[in-house]
């Protein structure tokens, strides 16, 4: 069993699982009041255009709140201040209503609204803004509303990140979904994802084979660390001495993972409310005339924009595992010999990863819109095929031919293997 670099992919992991949290806000601190009525208020106080807007509803009542579906409409009133007073934002898009439903906060509970859908169509205009329940007949509550909050314009890192990132994956993908009959969501990922793949194939080739390489120098580097245990300084020289050497560096198996990293970013937020009819604002000029609202998220029976809590875990969880297999193959007899210097706690903690990995994985999915798996299975289904073909590269590196010539050059200087 030879050691298995899996510290990239749990840091690749941790970082987009807490940046997606973060930007989601899921965790908000709750500051409701806790009155005897209904209360509104949105998760902050300020948010820059196209970010999506969240109102938090408390109903400290008897009786269940229902707030009635309006779709098209969004299912609270905006107002921005506009010419001393506050008018309301009329803005009708249109969306597909099938699986829109009443909302209902029961009494004693809260629930948080999200207007992503609704970022540039309501909230377009940086000014003040506030948002109160819809004043209908059948709502008994009336002048509710939050408190006022801003809209401001996006910062610099923001505005870089949507211009050179986030905008171009968005619509890569809408025009493949227009120029696909039917204009399906989950071939077009699938095409994304080999395009992306195939542009990434050299570094990631690479990466693959520096992998390799570290693992093939591990026990050695094992030998520097007892034979210098008591020397930190000495140990970092040979380290690098030894990595120099065999021309390895340690951190180009990354470089294809944190490529991957703001990709899978721009992918879910383009899935998770980017596809929606208010992003059309967003679709370049150049692209032909397509509504959003015409996109056929199905696949093989499923939702892709919604989440999927078995199927796709399974699927890309044990796709991990296979993949994981593949970088952890044995390799020639000699080398066996030569990790068998390897600590047992090192071996015990590359066997836990290889199964405790895509079981992180998979729940990692399955808080995730199915398209975003869907990238995900493809993404790694492609690096299995990639992964095999360098380990047979390696496997020829490693045939009898080669250990006979490095036998017969040492044996020209008196010595013997």
């Amino acid at each position: 069993m030879k050691k298995f670099n899996f510290l990239p992919y749990v840091f690749i992991f941790l970082i987009t699982f807490f940046v997606l949290q973060f930007f989601q806000n899921k965790d908000a601190k709750d500051t409701v009041a806790t009155s005897s009525t209904v209360s509104l208020e949105t998760v902050k106080d300020e948010y820059a255009i196209g970010s999506a807007i969240q109102v938090k509803i408390q109903n400290n009542t008897a009786e269940d709140l229902i707030i009635k579906n309006r779709c098209p409409l969004a299912p609270l009133d905006v107002y921005l201040y506009k010419d001393e007073a506050f008018v309301k934002v009329e803005n009708e898009l249109e969306r597909d209503c099938s699986q829109s439903k009443d909302l209902t906060v029961k009494s004693g509970d809260k629930t948080v609204v999200s207007l992503l859908d609704y970022s540039y169509s309501l909230f377009g205009e940086a000014g003040r803004y506030k948002i109160t329940l819809p004043q209908d007949e059948d709502n008994l509550i009336q002048d509710l509303s939050t408190q006022e909050f801003e809209i401001v314009e996006p910062g610099i890192i923001k505005n870089l990140w949507r211009t050179i990132i986030y905008n171009p994956i968005l619509n890569i993908l809408v025009a493949l979904i227009i120029y696909i009959p039917g204009h399906y969501l989950g071939i077009a990922i699938i095409l994304l994802t080999i395009i992306i793949r195939t542009i990434l194939l050299i570094p990631s080739q690479k990466a693959m084979k520096a992998q390799r390489r570290m693992q093939d120098i591990q026990p050695k580097l094992e030998e520097l660390k007892k034979r210098h245990a008591g020397d930190q300084t000495r140990l970092a020289q040979e380290t690098m001495l030894l990595w120099k050497t065999h021309q390895v560096n340690p951190l180009s198996s990354c470089l294809p993972l944190l490529i991957q990293f703001p990709i899978l970013i721009a992918l879910f937020y383009a899935v998770n409310g980017g596809l929606s009819p208010d992003r059309q604002v967003l679709i370049y000029s150049f692209l032909p005339a397509f509504s959003l609202s015409e996109i056929n998220a199905s696949f093989l029976g499923f939702n892709l924009m919604a989440k999927s809590l078995i199927v796709f875990p399974i699927v890309i969880g044990l796709l991990q595992f296979g993949q994981m297999q593949l970088m952890m193959t044995k390799k020639s007899k000699s080398q066996e010999k030569t990790t068998k210097s390897m600590p047992q706690e090192m071996e015990a903690a590359n066997k836990m990863m290889k199964y405790i990995m895509p079981v992180m994985i998979a729940v990692f999915t399955a808080q995730l819109p199915s398209a975003v798996g869907l990238y995900w299975g493809v993404s790694t289904f492609y690096g299995i095929v990639q992964q095999f073909v360098v380990n047979k590269e390696s496997s020829k590196l490693d045939s009898p031919d080669e250990e006979v010539q490095v036998r017969v050059l040492n044996h020209k200087h008196g010595k013997t293997n």
